[in-house]
């Protein structure tokens, strides 16, 4: 066992998060076909904060699924990793078993709340949503989410208040709709195609009106025309000022089709009537890699409503995004719905993307535990089949246990500490897949300080090291050290694929999981292939072009000088033939 607490106690804690998912397989033309499950489908969402209170978490209740069915969750926002954990629930006389995720801040005397998410003091522009993953703002919205293996029945978001007495208990339900893809294989010379749709969360208690809570949809489609794979912190919500950004769009530069819609059940109707539930056209994936990806943009209903029923009364946006279109008899009045305001403020987004070749992949991130506590079940793999091969090298604490058959991780642990392991997982004509964990184990009585882990990866495989990785206190200064292989040479350090730092040794203030990335190149290397009595031959790869032979006489001067000696080519290698020297010269390669 490794014990590595670099803990600082009273810093304020700043992390992130997102969402896996799971596909339903069914009919979408008359074909014939198997229902089933894959796993090519990942969500996440933007969530503005409408409580009109400071809110110190998020927790999200996922029906009739267990632990077991969670998939990854995205931890990079101001509350980190989650806690998932079963509840049984009786509803009318049915037992069900749900699945609570949630995100929370600490209380701590004398410092308070380990995170927040603040009042929004104006309007939220949709395109500032991939904001909300910047751990050093804080403006009033977070990114959240959770995958899954299994569909649940039913999907609810909750923001987490301040009770009163420095608990956490649930705000109002956040009106924000978890879309699902209905994929069905190709079949009889049609090619695959899958279908989007979104439906609004259960209703509130008291049973409403005929008419549940109305929304504004806005859904923007893109298909991806390459195979690139889309990971979960790509789908973060574009920012148009950054044409480097990694987004929902895969890389497509241009929307594909944008539509209004309004979202609304009647719970007198069967299927939540016309707006209960809103499906898209089934898409043809001709190509059969493509990736499909949507964007659902949530809205306010500012509109007139008709009183008794609660029915939206505009049902159509007119092109400015503002006003309605039309004209209606509301309660009784004559209105010109183009004079008036339907679209109120932004208040999240759903971006989602569906990739039928999905690879195997591991969860990022696991929950902390406690000595005694028994811990949730998690599956670590992700992969639509049991036909991989696992391994699990490093410690575990005693209590808990992995099973390479299922990629399950369970146990009560039985000792504290931190706990540093990889697993490795590989599949029959794909990419074996590594990933790096740290867990922490609280001891009986205790309370961990609001921590992150920072985990890097060397890209390419075995071009070099890295040292640094480990559990911190939010707020500590940490330094991560990269070191190349013979042959390579250090290029930078890399965060979601944004370069944050050349130097091979990179500190920063730990205010949230880090997930870095190393990335060295290869370099040519100088090598003696012979001796002659006139001197030495040196020797170096002709496939790197542009390098030029330079020397001096001690290595902690910058005076290098080119060689004199003429260079030729032979074979697969350049090389020349300096002569014996009475004094020490050192060599290197240089490129102008």
């Amino acid at each position: 066992m490794k014990k590595i607490f670099k803990y600082q106690r009273g810093v304020e804690m700043r992390q992130w998060l997102l969402i896996y998912g799971s596909i339903a397989m069914a009919a979408l033309v008359p074909r014939t076909c198997n229902a089933s499950q894959a796993y090519g489908s990942i969500h996440n969402f933007d969530c503005v904060n409408d409580t009109e209170v400071e809110t110190h978490g998020f927790e999200i209740e996922l029906e009739d699924v267990h632990c077991t069915d969670i998939a990854s969750c995205y931890s990079w926002n101001h509350y980190g990793t989650p806690e998932i954990s079963e509840i049984e629930v009786n509803s009318s006389g049915t037992l069900h078993t749900n699945v609570i995720v949630r995100y929370a801040a600490t209380w701590t005397p004398g410092a308070g709340w380990s995170a927040y998410t603040a009042v929004p003091t104006n309007s939220i522009p949709p395109t500032q949503g991939h904001q909300f993953t910047n751990p050093n703002i804080n403006f009033g919205g977070e990114h959240f989410g959770v995958g899954y293996r299994r569909t649940p029945t039913a999907v609810q978001y909750f923001w987490l208040v301040d009770n009163g007495v420095h608990g956490l208990e649930r705000g109002a339900p956040v009106y924000i709709a978890t879309p699902t893809f209905t994929y069905i294989p190709p079949a009889g010379g049609f090619p695959a195609q899958v279908q989007a749709a979104i439906k609004p969360p259960p209703p509130p208690e008291p049973d409403p009106l005929e008419f549940g809570t109305p929304c504004w949809v806005k859904e923007i489609c893109t298909t991806t025309h390459n195979p690139e794979p889309v990971k979960l912190r790509d789908l973060v919500s574009d920012d148009p000022d950054d044409p480097s950004d990694r987004n929902w769009r895969n890389g497509e530069p241009d929307e594909v089709e944008v539509e209004w819609q309004l979202m609304q059940v009647d719970y007198n109707s069967a299927g939540g009537g016309a707006n209960g539930e809103l499906q898209g056209a089934p898409e043809d994936l001709n190509g059969g890699d493509e990736v499909v990806t949507r964007r659902y943009e949530f809205y306010k209903y500012e509109g007139p409503i008709d009183e008794e029923s609660g029915e939206a009364m505009a049902d159509k946006v007119a092109g400015d995004g503002i006003h309605g279109v039309g004209i209606k008899t509301i309660n009784g009045v004559e209105v010109d719905l183009s004079l008036e305001i339907v679209v109120g403020d932004f208040f999240g987004a759903q971006m989602s993307a569906f990739d039928v070749d999905e690879p195997i992949g591991l969860i990022d991130h696991l929950q902390d535990g406690r000595v005694g506590a028994d811990y949730p079940a998690r599956n670590l793999i992700l992969s639509a089949t049991t036909n991989f091969v696992a391994e699990l090298s490093g410690a575990l604490p005693n209590g808990l246990a992995f099973d390479r058959e299922t990629g399950i991780l369970s146990g009560t642990p039985a000792e504290a500490g931190v706990f540093d392991f990889q697993v490795q997982v590989a599949i029959s004509n794909k990419t074996e897949v590594v990933q790096k964990y740290f867990l922490s184990i609280a001891d009986i009585g205790e309370d961990l300080p609001p921590h992150s882990s920072v985990v890097s990866t060397v890209e390419p495989a075995g071009s070099g090291e890295v040292d640094g990785d480990n559990v911190y206190t939010n707020g500590a200064a940490v330094t991560v050290m990269a070191t190349p292989s013979i042959g390579y040479a250090f290029t930078g350090w890399s965060d979601n694929g944004k370069l944050v730092s050349t130097s091979s040794s990179y500190t920063f203030t730990n205010l949230l999981n880090r997930s870095l990335m190393a990335s060295f190149i290869e370099v040519p290397f100088i090598s003696v292939s012979d001796t002659l009595p006139s001197g030495f031959v040196l020797a170096w790869p002709t496939n790197f072009s542009g390098y030029e032979l330079i020397q001096n006489s001690s290595l902690i001067t910058t005076n290098w000088t080119p060689v004199e000696e003429a260079v030729s080519s032979q074979g697969a290698n350049y090389q020349v033939t300096v002569p014996v020297s009475g004094s020490s010269i050192y060599f290197r390669l240089r490129h102008p």
